[in-house]
């Protein structure tokens, strides 16, 4: 959809089948940080056909992007304009970067009136700790995310100041939530709607909601896990007050708070963030060093942060402790996304040179076609086109198969009139 008040801006869209305007609808509002916004629209599309809800998803909304602001009040408008929406019940998500936007928006938006929020592979918006915000927030975060210390610590904060709060853990690395993770999202908005009268109760729901908690807070203690326990008492006693009877979980979680394996459990899990942080802590400063090209030595440098990274990358795959294995994963990813991010905030200021140098160094480090691409992005700014085609032949190697993304690519107009790039772009889809 094309914003009607703005030509530059648009968003996918996604309605149920059953939309007519005689009544107000649900929404959700999604961010990607690439400004992919068909990305969780067709993700989740069959999840808001289920429940009812509009999905909407920022196409220019992303990462260094000059104004946020911008396609956010660009995209809440248009809604507006076009659809049947029901202000007590619209919710923001996002991913990573756009995560950040989401909170954003439902802390600096007034007339949003946001109801709660999704974030996925984050916690807060940047300067977000402060806020005593009484928003509903939903976390959903891999196990392997380099961002699962952070969510950890936003969960603490939640629990001690007596926020509403859900997170999901589910396996895997830094990326948009499984669909079955999304609808336990969307569950919970909607059973604590229920809870506020905001919708009307809908007893099978209810029902199974309640049920599904209590075999989960079963499995927890039979496995011992203190801190699912804790996840799970807390969902019982806050997710239902008012609904079910939730006195015999009201003391399991007072129980539960005094105990000395709760203790432990949260002693180990702060272990395991003052591990990641370590690890990463012995490279980020050579990182930088390496990126404002302060070293005596920059190909040294280069090369100890390689075998450094190298050596993070060989214990996430082979440490024999499952729990080290998923630190040095963690500290590996953060690294190697902050270090091309690095690229693209140099990148962003026209430093070329600096940017090809953290770029170059990222796609020594990792066979991922996203450095490369950047470099094409790079070289074209440049100037360089022979040195930018040959960048993106080699992103199409490591994996990049959507020539439309490439053509539409803002940072590579100008190699649209090449030849070669032309050829590149005819081989890509054909194959």
């Amino acid at each position: 959809m094309t914003c009607a008040a703005d030509s530059t801006q648009s968003y996918a869209l996604y309605l149920p089948s059953t939309y007519a305007s005689a009544k107000q609808w649900p929404i959700i509002y999604f961010f990607d940080p690439g400004g992919r916004g068909r990305r969780p629209v067709e993700l989740y599309k069959d999840l808001a056909e289920k429940y009812g809800f509009v999905l909407a998803a920022s196409n220019n909304s992303k990462n260094f992007a000059s104004d946020e602001s911008k396609s956010v009040n660009a995209i809440w408008q248009d809604t507006h304009l076009r659809f049947a929406l029901d202000a007590h019940l619209t919710y923001v998500s996002g991913f990573s970067g756009g995560a950040r936007v989401a909170g954003l928006m439902a802390l600096t938006c007034q007339q949003c009136q946001i109801a709660g929020v999704i974030a996925h592979g984050t916690g807060y918006p940047t300067n977000w700790a402060e806020s005593k915000d009484r928003l509903l927030y939903f976390f959903a975060v891999g196990n392997q995310d380099f961002n699962w210390a952070e969510v950890m610590t936003v969960r603490r904060q939640r629990e001690d100041e007596g926020l509403a709060y859900r997170v999901r853990v589910f396996p895997g690395p830094h990326l948009w939530a499984p669909a079955a993770v999304m609808q336990d999202a969307i569950e919970w908005l909607m059973l604590k709607a229920m809870q506020t009268g905001a919708r009307p109760p809908d007893p099978a729901l209810i029902d199974r909601r309640f049920h599904s908690t209590q075999e989960e807070a079963e499995v927890a203690e039979t496995k011992g896990d203190a801190v699912a326990q804790l996840a799970v008492y807390r969902s019982l006693v806050s997710d239902f007050a008012g609904l079910r009877n939730v006195t015999e979980y009201e003391n399991k979680l007072a129980a539960l708070k005094k105990s000395a394996a709760l203790k432990a459990a949260l002693k180990n899990e702060r272990a395991e963030m003052s591990d990641q942080a370590a690890l990463e802590n012995e490279v980020s400063s050579k990182m930088q060093a390496y990126v404002n090209g302060t070293a005596e030595d920059s190909v040294t440098l280069g090369n100890d942060i390689l075998q450094a990274m190298r050596r993070l990358a060989d214990d996430a795959e082979h440490a024999k402790n499952e729990t080290k294995r998923l630190i040095a994963r963690r500290a590996f990813d953060e690294l190697w996304v902050a270090g091309v991010e690095n690229g693209q905030q140099e990148l962003e200021s026209r430093h070329f040179e600096k940017a090809d140098a953290c770029f170059d160094l990222m796609s020594k480090v990792r066979d991922d076609p996203w450095p490369v691409l950047l470099l094409a992005e790079t070289h074209t700014a440049a100037g360089n086109r022979k040195l930018a085609i040959k960048d993106l032949r080699e992103a199409v190697r490591r994996g990049l198969n959507d020539a439309a993304a490439i053509e539409s690519n803002e940072r590579l107009q100008t190699l649209k009139s090449d030849p070669d790039f032309q050829k590149l772009m005819a081989e890509l889809k054909r194959d």
